[in-house]
């Protein structure tokens, strides 16, 4: 069944009582596996489920999540250089393996960049295709042979580490069902029945794996609207929910076209805007809402008195009786959140930026992850330069001590950690002298930490605490510089362990940092926080708010330069302009009252203003809907 689900429509609703209605019918909660694509939406299924039947099936989850969870059952049947404990690294820790594989490939172009590396490696590993059809640029192609090295350099780094990128988490996932026999027939007799949840964001390799997944009877179930989809970026691929009756010949197609969030007016206005698309499955969003207000049109100087008049309107709305986190701001580039934070912060409104530096990307929390990636898996290379670096017990021991043990351990086929915490090791540091003294003191140090307890999760995550003093050592580390800050930080990382394990009882520490690998930005928007939500458009899917300002909606950032301006800036790029509608349309519909809509004569770029233009979707809103202001001198002033 293809379930096409209009913003709004209760698309969540209707996998949670298919799911319970499954269940109800007496099938296992065991054999369904339900998969969406963050903590948020399969939290939230979880708990609806649970209220329905009073259970919910274990395997409800997001893709790389269930795929983690799979693998550390059955990744030891691959032959793929890992075992189950494999580390999850983010893309910091990719970039930090890339370095060292594009520093040992000796001089190379300046082209070659770790963030290139890692855009043509994702696209290669996602599209399952080779790393010349990977390349983003054509010109690159007669660097082909470099990019392969290196390419190659980082698989060769990533086993070593017993790690995997996110990518590879698919990746191999699907490879375990293509390669090791059996394996597919396995997972058709676990899992009879099949649910995907926002199926328009599916990739290629996520594509492959659901049709690996789908047994002979095809109880697969997917919802989902071309009309949001806006993830090309990161490899998702419209065609996919567009093909899904030519996969599934037999499928039964539903729409639904109610709409239960926002006002007619709010909803007039974005089938207006998306119905200039071609490439969609036709349906007309309605309401039995009331009519509210008209969509607002406002027209600044510039982008500083842009966020001026943003923040005085939500003053104004606040002061009428309306809470902070009922108002969102959206906007195309994480580069235009900067003048809205100065001004909320000079106004004095409370405020939470979603997509800023992440809770888990702090330094004081990588740290202290750091020390746990080693206790799960002693072969985390990138963990242990992490320690090298930051801990007392190294001092004196850099860089290079820490590839003369990697060496070693790698002379004895034996994971680092384990060969430095080895009583052999500490054997043969004979005599005294500085470095052997500070050896002996690391290898009983690795010790106690990799004899640490791994459950529950709490209680291994606080011994490791206490064993290191962490909280003392964040004085020693940084003085007096946001002390405080980090300490409370480093409190709400162990609270937040303490909240693990009372969800998951039976989990070790390898979930719990499983977990915290998969964290997405939009997991960490706190509803019950009031202050006022600033966020990129792509970060505000699956998200709703009273009130919705989407600021800079002008030529050249709503649709951004990429689409207007394709190759050589000669023609536009219809299936990116289709996108950049998409992601207006579901901004829009992310309201449930009113929708302000705010565009700038001069925006400040690369160091001076430049002349804006207002974007071509605005004249795609009936005048009928839309109220329009130029702000001038502190005063709305309307406008034709």
């Amino acid at each position: 069944m293809l379930v096409i689900a209009g913003a709004g429509s209760g698309k969540t609703r209707v996998v949670t009582r298919r799911i319970a209605w499954l269940i109800s019918q007496g099938v296992w909660p065991s054999q369904i596996l339900a998969m969406t694509f963050t903590n948020k939406a399969a939290r939230e299924m979880r708990e609806r489920v649970e209220v329905l039947v009073g259970q919910a099936p274990r395997s409800i989850g997001t893709f790389h999540g269930c795929c983690a969870r799979f693998l550390r059952r059955d990744i030891d049947r691959l032959e793929c250089g890992r075992d189950h404990n494999f580390t999850i690294y983010d893309d910091e820790e990719q970039k930090t393996i890339l370095k060292q594989c594009i520093k040992a490939a000796g001089k190379i172009p300046r082209a070659i960049t770790p963030s290139l590396m890692a855009a043509a490696i994702s696209n290669s590993k996602n599209g399952r295709k080779t790393l010349a059809a990977a390349l983003p640029d054509e010109d690159l192609q007669d660097l082909l042979p470099i990019v392969e090295q290196i390419a190659a350099g980082y698989e060769k780094r990533l086993q070593e580490c017993n790690a995997v990128d996110f990518d590879d988490l698919l990746l191999l996932m699907v490879r375990l069902l293509e390669e090791v026999p059996g394996m597919a027939d396995i997972y058709h007799n676990r899992f009879r029945y099949l649910l995907v949840d926002e199926y328009q964001d599916t990739n290629h390799l996520q594509y492959e794996l659901i049709m690996r997944l789908a047994n002979a009877e095809q109880n697969v179930h997917v919802t989902g609207d071309p009309d949001q989809s806006i993830y090309s970026w990161r490899g998702a691929d419209y065609r996919n929910i567009m093909s899904f009756t030519q996969d599934f010949p037999n499928a039964k197609l539903v729409k639904l076209e109610q709409n239960y969030r926002s006002t007619p007016t709010i909803l007039n206005a974005a089938n207006s805007v998306i119905e200039n698309n071609s490439r969609r499955i036709p349906k007309e969003l309605f309401t039995e809402n009331k009519d509210g207000r008209l969509l607002t049109d406002i027209l600044t100087n510039t982008d500083r008195q842009e966020a001026e008049w943003i923040c005085r309107k939500v003053r104004r709305l606040h002061l009428n009786g309306h809470a902070w986190r009922e108002f969102a701001i959206f906007y195309r580039t994480n580069a235009q959140s900067r003048v809205l934070e100065e001004t909320f912060v000079k106004a004095g409104v409370p405020y939470q930026l979603l997509g800023g530096i992440r809770f888990y990307e702090r330094k004081e929390i990588k740290d202290f992850l750091a020390l746990l990636r080693i206790k799960v898996n002693p072969s985390d290379a990138v963990a242990f330069e992490r320690v090298f670096g930051n801990f007392p017990v190294c001092e004196g021991l850099g860089g290079k001590a820490l590839a003369e043990l990697q060496a070693q351990a790698a002379q004895e086929h034996c994971p680092l950690g384990h060969f430095i915490a080895s009583e052999a090791f500490r054997d043969s540091l004979k005599g005294r002298s500085r470095k052997n003294d500070r050896l002996k003191k690391l290898s009983s140090w690795m010790q106690t930490l990799l004899e640490a307890p791994s459950t529950p999760v709490a209680t291994a995550v606080l011994a490791i605490e206490q064993f290191c003093d962490f909280i003392r050592l964040l004085e020693v580390q940084h003085g007096k510089d946001n002390l405080e800050e980090r300490r409370e930080n480093v409190q709400s990382f162990l609270e937040r362990a303490q909240n693990f394990t009372n969800d998951n009882p039976e989990a070790d520490l390898a979930a719990f940092l499983e977990d915290v690998a998969l964290v997405a930005d939009v997991d960490n928007h706190d509803p019950q926080a009031d202050g006022v939500v600033l966020m990129t458009l792509h970060s505000s899917k699956g998200l709703e708010f009273p009130y919705v300002f989407i600021a800079g909606v002008e030529e050249g950032v709503l649709p951004h330069s990429r689409a207007t301006m394709a190759t050589g800036g000669l023609e536009e790029d219809t299936d990116q302009l289709e996108e950049e509608r998409r992601l207006f349309y579901v901004g829009i519909t992310r309201a449930r009252r009113t929708v302000y809509l705010s565009h700038v004569a001069m925006r400040y770029q690369y160091g001076s203003y430049k002349p804006s233009a207002p974007s071509r979707f605005l004249a795609e809103i009936p005048s009928a809907l839309m109220r329009r202001f130029l702000y001038l001198n502190g005063e709305e002033i309307p406008r034709r």
